[in-house]
Order: C-alpha cells, then sequence, then structure tokens
C-alpha cells in the first residue's frame, strides 16, 4: 500500500465526524459482541456441553489460548510498523502503538472465536454469523488505518489454520 491509497482509503472517515464515529461505533461493537460471546460459550460448554463437557470446554479454552500467546510473540518478533506510523498520518480510531501490526490480533482473535462458535458449539451457525462479523472487522481496522489489508488476512488465515488444527487434527 502507497502513503496515497492510505490517505485515499482513510480520508473520508477523517473528513467526516459522522463516518469517523461509526467506524469507532463499529470496531467496538464487532469486538464487544465477540469479546461477550467466547466466555458465555465457554460456561456453556463446562456446564452444560454434550460431548464430555470438560473435554470440549479445555479444548475450546486452551486452543485459542496457546495461539492468542504464539501470535503475540510471532507480532512483537516481526514488530510491523501500523499504517499511521510509516505513513505519518493519524488514523481514524484513535491509536498510537507502536509496531506489532501484522498480524492483526483483534481480527485472530474475533475469527478464532467464530472458529470455535463453528466447530465446538451446537450452534455453528452462530459460528458463521461470527465469521461475517470478523471479516467486517476486518474492514474497519483497514479503513480506520491501524492495519494493512495483510495484517488482517494474516489474522483471519492464521485463525482458521490454528482452528483447524487445533480442534480437527489434535
Amino acid at each position: 500500500m502507497t502513503k496515497e491509497n492510505y490517505i485515499k482509503m482513510t480520508q473520508p472517515f477523517r473528513d467526516n465526524d459522522g463516518l469517523a464515529k461509526g467506524i469507532h461505533i463499529a470496531n467496538k461493537c464487532c469486538t464487544g459482541v465477540m469479546y461477550l460471546a467466547y466466555p458465555m460459550l465457554l460456561i456453556y460448554l463446562f456446564f452444560f456441553g454434550k460431548f464430555s463437557s470438560y473435554f470440549s470446554f479445555t479444548k475450546a479454552l486452551l486452543v485459542p489460548a496457546i495461539s492468542f500467546v504464539l501470535l503475540s510473540l510471532f507480532r512483537k518478533w516481526i514488530n510491523r510498523p501500523r499504517p499511521y506510523e510509516k505513513f505519518g498520518v493519524a488514523p481514524v480510531i484513535k491509536k498510537d502503538t507502536k509496531g506489532q501490526s501484522f498480524p492483526s490480533r483483534h481480527v485472530f482473535s474475533a475469527t478464532m472465536i467464530a472458529m470455535t462458535f463453528l466447530l465446538m458449539s451446537p450452534w455453528s451457525w452462530l459460528g458463521v454469523i461470527f465469521l461475517i462479523v470478523s471479516i467486517a472487522l476486518a474492514v474497519v481496522r483497514v479503513v480506520s488505518g491501524v492495519h494493512f489489508i495483510s495484517d488482517v488476512i494474516a489474522g483471519i488465515v492464521v485463525a482458521v489454520v490454528a482452528a483447524v488444527f487445533g480442534y480437527l487434527i489434535i
């Protein structure tokens, strides 16, 4: 992505307070829905899961947790600058974090939660809906200027691979 493309993509949101507020609300809502749904799924699996509930609960807890830690270590090692750092243009979402842009941890987490619903819950249809929410979050993170497109794509791909490996292969 070039600076010109970055500015062209984010400028409408910086120029319009209503659009900027909408992006901020979308970011909070997408993130909040996912982070509320996941503990509810864990509670359900712990107390009411049909297929060896303790095993399902443990898997639904450990696969995302281990994947999150490994992704966080990888991000720290890569330490890729964020678009607003690289191009010197303020992001739409207020953020001042330096580096650790690749892969997007927000998008990874949302996608991992969606995959957990898809593969580990009796409501796999919610997993599909949450995958759509994850994609919406990816779009929001890019147009708000806090991630590059490759950051969010990597977040989605890593979460899907980690979920398939962690839930289906192990």
